[in-house]
């Protein structure tokens, strides 16, 4: 009786430590779920760029993205494109832009580009669907993402070129 009493505990020990293992092994490297709010997977999209080529954002795993929503038409996202223009200039290799216009089509964003000829990544969403997706209710809407593709920052309104790299978390 005494020895069928310690197998047991034996084995129920044996099950508990197992469940423990089990239920704490891979939380070291595991991304967050995805979402729109900061410490969230940002949701991965596929838009065309200007030229017609088609662009991922998971295309850029590995590297820290700028996405900024905006429009031609916007004051306070003309306002920050210039600061935008210098942060890619400035600190490209630390940061890659992606401004996605949301609703307006080519030919609208390549005669606002003629006056004002910024060369970072310009993605069309004329559709909206990324923008909805990404629940913006303002633009310019901005998300920070880390080389996972984390979402370290997001904010509504246009940014100086020092928020910018405080928001990107660069040095």
């Amino acid at each position: 009786m005494q020895k069928k009493s310690i197998i047991i505990l034996i084995v129920v020990i044996a099950a508990a430590g197992a469940f423990i293992y089990f239920q704490n092994m891979g939380t070291g490297n595991e991304l967050p779920e995805r979402g729109t709010e900061v410490d969230k997977l940002a949701p991965d999209f596929q838009i065309e760029d200007l030229d017609g080529n088609e662009v991922k954002l998971s295309d850029y795993q590995g590297e820290k993205v700028f996405l900024n929503f905006w429009a031609s038409w916007c004051p306070p996202c003309r306002e920050e494109m210039p600061a935008m223009q210098e942060l890619h200039e400035k600190r490209n290799e630390d940061i890659t832009i992606l401004a996605v216009n949301v609703g307006e089509d080519k030919a609208v964003i390549q005669s606002y580009l003629l006056e004002n000829p910024y060369s970072f990544k310009i993605l069309l969403d004329e559709n909206r669907q990324v923008a909805q997706d990404y629940l913006v209710r303002g633009i310019p809407t901005s998300y920070f993402l880390d080389e996972d593709g984390v979402i370290i920052n997001k904010i509504t309104g246009a940014i100086s070129y020092q928020q910018m790299l405080e928001l990107a978390e660069i040095d």
